[in-house]
């Protein structure tokens, strides 16, 4: 009875001293606890301000959404009618046919998966990007730099740090392309540059003057979402909805 009584101690004591490395060594438990509700945030690369005196009379607006990122759970579909909602929201007309529309909104999404962080918090706030954006291979460095930019400005701790095997702080970042047609009264003229490289040391550069009945806006939305466990497609709907509402906010 000594002997099971004392190797139950010792199990007891090396079980502590196991979870007590584990919990010093990641820190992490109570970031896990504080992001245990989802943060969210955004940021633009650019503000665009549409004619005040336009928006009181066009109306009509077609909407076209695609997803060029390597993952697929951003539904385009249920990302173009969470727009179109957002819109309808603002008593504008979603239309069917472009050649109708007097606003002309596409969307592409850039890029989107999830940022991870193992173990030392100092290497995540030491701005340590371990995902599919590393060496600006989606989209390029201003992407990362916008990713990074929504992440700085939100609750200030990247994510993906790992509290034993079972709990992990996840942090998933989605960007998109917008632009926007804006009906013109007059025609609008203007030139198309070109410059493309052949071979290492050529470049050839083209121009082509056009006219359009509709004035082009551009810019990036980069939205990010943490929380302790996060699924990607719990995250993909979340920044589905806040990159709606930000994108219909323009209007």
């Amino acid at each position: 009875m000594k002997v099971t009584t004392r190797r139950k101690k010792l199990i007891a004591s090396g079980i502590a001293a196991l979870l007590a490395i584990q919990i010093t060594g990641c820190a992490t438990i109570p970031e896990a606890i504080e992001y245990r509700n989802l943060y969210t945030n955004y940021k633009m690369s650019d503000t665009i301000f549409l004619d005040v005196t336009k928006r009181m009379k066009y109306r009509n607006i077609f909407v076209e959404v695609k997803n060029t990122s390597q993952l697929r759970e951003v539904n385009t579909e249920v990302f173009k009618g969470a727009i179109a909602q957002n819109l309808a929201a603002k008593g504008y007309n979603v239309v069917s046919d472009p050649s109708l529309a007097d606003y002309v909104l596409q969307v592409n999404v850039l890029y989107f998966d999830y940022y991870r962080k193992t173990a030392a918090k100092d290497a995540a706030t030491g701005g340590l990007v371990a995902g599919g954006v590393a060496g600006a291979a989606a989209g390029g460095g201003d992407t990362e730099a916008l990713i990074l930019a929504a992440l700085g400005a939100g609750a200030g701790y990247i994510g993906g740090a790992l509290v034993g095997s079972a709990i992990k702080i996840e942090t998933f970042a989605g960007v998109v392309d917008v632009q926007i047609m804006e009906k013109a009264e007059k025609p609008v003229t203007g030139k198309i540059l070109t410059s493309a490289s052949q071979g290492t040391s050529t470049t050839i550069q083209t121009e082509q003057e056009y006219k359009s009945d509709y004035q082009i806006y551009r810019t990036k939305l980069a939205v990010t979402a943490t929380q302790t466990n996060l699924k990607r497609d719990e995250a993909a709907q979340k920044i589905i909805e806040m990159t709606a509402q930000q994108i219909a906010g323009i209007f």
